[in-house]
Parts: structure tokens; sequence; C-alpha cells
């Protein structure tokens, strides 16, 4: 099995998992370096029966990660039963080694899956977190925090733990827009390969 590399954001439109067109980008984005590397191209769960990516209100986004956010930190991963959790697990830990791309809530939502792995298992996981928000950076996952300095959400409630966030030029909604998080996923390339 090939190392691969997943997005992990909570859901803004719940019970949809596809990629949208900016996550699509980035992925596209990192195919050309990224031989011998599989690039997921579904969003936690990475359920791939699921229906297409659409737009979604930035109201009724906000309350669907605000939901989530607020479960995970309780511990609970929100919209999914004990099996459904077993199963993302047993993703988590099916290849040799995974990166995640972890937006806004999905580092809670890490923090939450995580829970029962471990030190072994959370060795074959790296985070690139770009405005993450959780209580605590998720015990034994090495990575880096990418924080935006327009992102105010990440700065109140990003976790004070975990690897020093790199400041970046970006608000809380943007950080695909540009390079940042693909030049970060590229550093952890040799990792993923078994190289470091």
């Amino acid at each position: 099995m090939r190392p691969r590399i997943v997005f992990l954001t909570g859901q803004s439109d719940p019970g949809r998992c596809a990629l949208s067109p900016v996550q699509c980008a980035t992925l596209d984005a990192l195919a050309p370096h990224a031989g011998n590397i599989d690039l997921l191209p579904h969003n936690f769960p990475w359920t791939a029966d699921t229906a297409p990516w659409r737009p979604v209100p930035l109201l009724r986004a906000s309350i669907a990660n605000g939901r989530q956010y607020l479960a995970a930190r309780r511990g609970d991963v929100p919209d999914l039963s004990t099996p459904e959790r077993e199963a993302v697990r047993a993703q988590l830990l099916a290849v040799p080694r995974t990166l995640l791309l972890v937006g806004s809530c999905g580092l809670a939502l890490l923090d939450a899956l995580i829970a029962p792995l471990d030190a072994a298992q959370r060795a074959r996981l790296r985070a690139v977190s770009y405005g993450g928000v959780a209580p605590r950076w998720p015990a034994g996952i090495h990575g880096s925090q990418l924080r935006g300095s327009r992102d105010h959400i990440a700065a109140w409630f990003g976790p004070a733990d975990g690897p020093r966030p790199i400041v970046v030029d970006h608000g809380h909604m943007d950080y695909l827009d540009g390079t940042t998080v693909v030049e970060a996923a590229r550093a952890h390339f040799a990792w993923l390969r078994g190289a470091a």
C-alpha cells in the first residue's frame, strides 16, 4: 500500500464529503511531485459514494462546523455511529503513512478520532494544519501548523501547544487560495516516502 494525502476538515455540508474546487486544485498542485503517493479525492469521512460538492451559505456552513467543533471538544465525532468511527480509524491506518491536510475544526476532529490509537499508530500520521481550531494539538502527531495573520478564529480558538505556528498572510477562509498549504505538504514528502 502506498502512503497518501487526505483532507480532514469539518463538514460544511453534513452528509457530503466531496472536495471543493479549491481542495481539488490543491491536490492537482501536489500531484506532479507526488509520485508513489496517493491523493484521496474525498474529504472526511472519506466516503467514495458521496453526493457531489455544492456551495453552502456561510452561515449554514459555520453552524455545521461549530456543532462539529463543540462535539469534538467533548471527544465525540458527530454524525458517525460507533462502527463508522471505527471504519474511519481503519482508513487512517490502512496505509503505512498518511499526511492529513487539516483545516479549521478538522484539528479538533482529528484529536477526537485518534483518542484510542496508541503511539505507534499515531506515528503513522502527520498533519499540516491550516487555520486549525482545537483545544489542544493532537498528542503524538507531528506536523506543521499554519496560522493566518488575518485569521482571528484560529488566533482565538487554535491550540496553544503543538508545532510553533507559521504565520502566513491568510484569513480563515482562504488558506488554499495560494501555495502555502501545498508547500507545507511538500515539506513532508520525504517522511511520507519513508525517507525521514
